[in-house]
């Protein structure tokens, strides 16, 4: 007797800490769901032949938006990285001097509050005797970047003869001037709001082309509508129970057995 008075005691004093306080909260206030960040590679791409100085870039993403806190550059002529120069800083791209020619390896970790993460690794071939402009662009040939040009060893942008990307307009100093809808899309691309779409600088609904959010799909007239399920049933959530219930459901279960 004395034994189950001891045990019905301690029940009691569970139902208690249990309406009081919910171990499931505790386990969410300790754990942040983050996902990691990422990065990938521009240039040099792979085994793209460069010269020195040469600028290094990248894309930093992160599906939370957080904020990029500082990046290592990483570059070796080792794959596994045992003796690489290590380069920090805050951004996208940085301008490194080499002063041996070969075989290189490189790579970016980027790192924000809350992970961090490498990328990929991505070889390239430095020869102090290839004439390319910092981009790697050889000599009088159009960058990959348009409308940049390198003219000489130096980049300079000249749409006249590199042209500006899809629905840019040429102007006379040779930058390009990107036309774009009211939210800043530029012209045929689509928007960050789905489904809309930059349309001779109107902003359409085309669904087809952008997608819908989730739990939304794709209609006739180009709009995301929510999906509708016949004969949903409706689950009716059950109701918490408050401290006094508990211990009266407990006493009925516990005479029950």
């Amino acid at each position: 007797m004395k034994k189950v008075l001891i045990l019905l005691f301690i029940l009691i004093i569970f139902v208690i800490s249990v309406s009081a306080f919910s171990f499931e909260d505790f386990i969410i206030g300790l754990v942040v769901d983050n996902k990691e960040p990422s990065a990938t590679l521009l240039t040099p791409i792979k085994g793209q032949v460069i010269n020195s100085p040469f600028v290094f870039s990248w894309t930093y993403f992160d599906p939370e938006d957080d904020e990029l806190e500082y990046y290592i550059l990483q570059i070796d002529d080792d794959s596994r990285f045992f003796s690489s120069m290590n380069f920090k800083g805050k951004g996208e791209s940085q301008k490194i001097s080499l002063d041996k020619d070969g075989l290189f390896y490189w790579r970016v970790l980027v790192v924000n509050k809350y992970g961090q993460k490498f990328s990929k690794v991505q070889n390239f071939y430095l020869d102090s005797k290839t004439k390319v402009c910092e981009d790697g662009t050889p000599f009088f040939e159009c960058s990959l970047n348009r409308p940049h040009y390198c003219s000489g060893g130096v980049l300079k942008e000249d749409c006249q003869k590199c042209n500006c990307g899809e629905g840019d307009i040429c102007q006379g100093d040779g930058s390009c001037l990107t036309r774009s809808c009211i939210d800043g899309t530029a012209y045929s691309q689509c928007a960050y709001n789905k489904p809309f779409f930059c349309l001779n600088g109107k902003l359409t609904e085309v669904c087809s082309l952008c997608g819908c959010d989730e739990e939304e799909e794709c209609l006739g007239d180009g709009s995301c509508g929510k999906v509708i399920v016949e004969n949903e049933v409706n689950v009716i959530e059950e109701k918490e129970l408050s401290f006094i219930e508990k211990i009266a459901l407990f006493f009925k279960n516990l005479f029950s057995y």
